[in-house]
């Protein structure tokens, strides 16, 4: 095991862990074709997610309605007992496969009871294997999210507490946006603009951007030597007690990730991303073999079975799943569930825009063995059109104070969105 992460997996779940873990030794000259114990990640895959008690009835689902406004996405579900839930889709994805929601994913919940989400959602995913991937996941979602705020109603519960205990009342985040300032701007002026949100939010941790971020594995930089710079002034401006981490989003080979692998290290930063593509699981593999720092990655992943290999091989250290490309927050925390049987540990991702923070809030809020700090892209809900989507908090303003939300109380999702910029929405028939 690598020195530095001995603590970092170490505990009650490593002793279970060590039989579906292969061995990190440096003296082994290859991880490739050495059987993998999965037992325990498939007993965790078993367990129930949906609180299945909190509702001694049936809530049938009447309807699954998709509101569209321009390229906006919104997503109703009713009962027949009159309750209603509501969410918003993903900001820029959604608006490409939304005709796949009447006319594929309705009939996996319309008239079905949604105390057996955990299976509709299943049903919804796996059932649709020549049309999967993040543009039909990221509906998935949006109706488990209107499902979850419906049920959440129902139970006077928050929706995170439909899944899971609270055991993360206080979220820590990361700042990990101004994606392309820190790849097309000089680092000096990228820096000065986020640490504009450190001072805001007073984040404890930031996660900046390597390389061109085109997930081609090419090893370009947008001007030659920008990304070690920002790593060297990044360090220099913040200081050792900031947490420093980075995202290659695919834009490196093997060697150019090792490479500036060791220079992160060299400047003590806590995690390198995803610097080569999201499914260079092999080359990934090799990256992780020869660095100290810990590595992470899976926001693309659309499949559990992709997750358990991630998983039971350690390929990642930190496994971020994001909740609308993977498809939800129940698929995340069997993620999460497989996460904790292995010993490591989850940060979900979310994209920005539309309700990503408030999704992720409710999620980490119940997620266990979580990473210290989550992603983080300040409160705004702009929406496809960008548009600000007006909401009202059922328990008080969010806000950040010393890098530190608060988990949303409110029932379901926790939030009301204005009537009116829900009428400007139609309804889609397909």
């Amino acid at each position: 095991m690598k020195t530095n992460r001995r603590n970092f997996i170490a505990g009650a779940a490593l002793a279970g862990a060590a039989s579906i873990l292969p061995s990190s030794c440096k003296t082994q000259n290859s991880w490739a074709g050495k059987i993998t114990d999965y037992s325990l990640l498939d007993e965790a895959l078993k367990l129930p997610v949906l609180k299945r008690e909190l509702f001694s009835h049936p809530v049938i689902i009447e309807s699954v309605e998709l509101l569209l406004l321009k390229d906006n996405c919104l997503y109703r579900v009713r009962s027949t007992d009159g309750a209603e839930g509501l969410s918003a889709g993903h900001p820029f994805i959604a608006q490409v496969s939304y005709p796949m929601v009447p006319k594929v994913l309705a009939r996996h919940f319309v008239g079905q009871d949604a105390r057996h989400l955990d299976q509709l959602i299943f049903n919804a995913v796996e059932k649709n294997v020549k049309r999967q991937g993040i543009p039909l996941n990221v509906h998935v979602a949006g109706i488990e999210f209107a499902i979850l705020d419906m049920l959440g109603n129902i139970a006077d519960k928050p929706a995170g507490q439909l899944i899971g205990d609270v055991i993360n009342p206080e979220i820590h985040i990361y700042l990990g946006h101004h994606l392309a300032d820190f790849r097309q701007k000089e680092p000096e002026v990228s820096i000065e603009l986020m640490h504009k949100d450190v001072v805001e939010t007073q984040a404890k941790a930031i996660k900046l951007r390597a390389g061109t971020g085109d997930n081609l594995g090419l090893d370009r930089d947008n001007a030659p030597g920008r990304t070690e710079k920002l790593i060297r002034m990044a360090r220099e401006f913040w200081g050792d007690e900031m947490v420093l981490a980075i995202d290659g989003n695919g834009s490196y080979g093997v060697k150019e990730a090792i490479r500036l692998g060791k220079i992160l290290e060299e400047y003590n930063y806590d995690f390198w991303e995803e610097p080569v593509p999201w499914d260079w699981y092999e080359e990934q593999k090799q990256v992780e073999r020869a660095l100290d720092i810990k590595m992470a990655g899976g926001e693309e992943e659309i499949g559990v079975h992709a997750f358990r290999y991630l998983i039971g091989n350690q390929v990642f250290q930190i496994l971020q799943p994001d909740l609308f490309y993977y498809g939800g927050m129940i698929r995340t925390m069997q993620v999460a569930n497989m996460v904790k049987a292995a010993g490591l540990k989850i940060t979900p991702h979310i994209s920005r825009g539309g309700f990503g923070f408030l999704y992720m809030l409710h999620m980490v809020s119940v997620c266990p063995s979580i990473y210290k700090y989550h992603e983080f892209k300040m409160f705004q809900t702009p929406d496809a059109n960008g548009n600000i989507i007006p909401i009202e908090s059922k328990n008080g303003a969010f806000k950040c104070e010393n890098g530190i939300i608060k988990a949303p109380l409110g029932a379901g999702l926790g939030i009301r969105i204005d009537p009116d910029y829900i009428k400007t929405h139609k309804v889609f028939k397909g």
